[in-house]
């Protein structure tokens, strides 16, 4: 007899064995009940996945954040600089801050001309704008309080002079309807800055209803897009305001002793709407406020070599990242980094990100407009 045909005869008799053990064993009643829990294990991510996973909008509103001491710590001069991100750039919508130092640098002396300037030339355009108040607000270090409140040495009179502050902003600018809502602090609760972990709970409560008795608009707060619990911060405003990172250089608050290291999150486009439905945030109440299209690196975006800049924001980096915010399903978007795509076209003769963000706002603003003339 040859000898393939008793492989086959042995292969054929195990495989009847292993079914024979296969039914004795599946005819034990909790074998079956582990056997059926594990597949509904297996299949609840994907369930959810179908059901909770986001859709791309059709028409994202787009935005920038604009600040002018990042603008000027870059070496351009902030107000050339935020006109061209206005009429050069196009920009459809702006998140601007009102800087607490630079407002009232002496002591109940108040000066909002800096916001005042930039909200002139956004209402002269007609363009929305979230206004941002409050001792934590953008760019590092993130706190930019007066140094005469430094130097306060009772907690309730500090308090007292950052509800005093928030006060007068929104009285103040509240004369201006370009400004779409308020947003008080920034990221109040993540460790990230000069002042991180300060803010309390109790204070920003008061700011945000101060804020509310003073003017109808809605509130924004901020968390951490990647790292943020959301539910507590959203809860205390209107809408929810995050960060939407891809690549970082950090130090993860000391974790690694002192070492840096670069990072990328972790995260699929999907997993935001997945969250927000989780933790039962409102998707539609969502609004990427600093959606990362510059480097985070060792130093200053200007300190840093093109390698190190494309470690966290390359040309394909640019790219890869306004993809996955699209596909998050996200209906607002505010870029992070409209200072620097200046910077790199005008300082170092790198125009791409200036030129590819101002495609896409320009393809939009026809796309908007086409939408209502219907002449066009």
């Amino acid at each position: 007899m040859l000898p393939h045909l008793d492989h086959r005869r042995w292969f054929f008799r195990q495989s009847k064995l292993a079914i024979y053990l296969t039914r004795r064993l599946w005819s034990l009643r909790l074998v079956r009940i582990v056997g059926v829990a594990l597949v509904l294990v297996a299949a609840v991510p994907f369930v959810v996945f179908f059901i909770l996973r986001p859709h791309p909008q059709a028409d994202v509103n787009y935005g920038v954040t604009f600040s002018n001491k990042y603008a000027a710590q870059l070496g351009l001069d902030w107000q050339t600089a935020y006109l061209k991100i206005l009429d050069d750039l196009r920009v459809p919508r702006l998140r601007l801050t009102a800087y607490w130092d630079e407002i009232e640098a002496e002591r109940d002396v108040y000066d909002f001309s800096i916001i005042r300037w930039q909200l002139d030339r956004a209402r002269e355009r007609n363009i929305p704008v979230i206004l941002i108040t409050g001792r934590k607000v953008v760019r590092y270090p993130e706190c930019f309080e007066p140094q005469w409140w430094e130097e306060i040495t009772s907690e309730s009179e500090r308090e007292r002079e950052v509800y005093e502050f928030v006060e007068q902003t929104v009285m103040q600018l509240q004369e201006y309807p370009n400004i779409t809502m308020w947003q008080i602090e920034n990221e109040p609760f993540f460790p990230f800055g000069d002042c991180a972990l300060d803010i309390k709970w109790s204070v920003l409560k008061k700011e945000i209803a101060l804020a509310r008795s003073l003017d109808s608009r809605p509130i924004l707060t901020q968390d951490s897009g990647e790292g943020g619990l959301w539910l507590p911060t959203y809860t205390l405003g209107d809408y929810l305001a995050i960060s939407m990172y891809r690549r970082i250089w950090f130090d993860f608050w000391g974790v690694l002793l002192g070492r840096t290291v670069y990072f990328q999150y972790p995260l699929s486009y999907w997993t935001y709407k997945i969250k927000a439905d989780l933790v039962r945030v409102p998707f539609d109440r969502i609004i990427v406020t600093e959606l990362q299209a510059e480097p985070w690196g060792p130093r200053g975006n200007e300190q840093l070599s093109r390698a190190e800049k494309d470690r966290t924001m390359s040309r394909q980096h640019f790219i890869d990242t306004l993809n996955y915010s699209q596909k998050a399903g996200f209906k607002d978007l505010y870029f992070w980094g409209a200072e620097w795509w200046l910077y790199e076209k005008e300082d170092l003769g790198e125009s791409f990100y200036w030129d590819t963000a101002r495609a896409l706002f320009t393809k939009v603003a026809v796309k908007g407009a086409s939408s209502r003339d219907p002449g066009l």
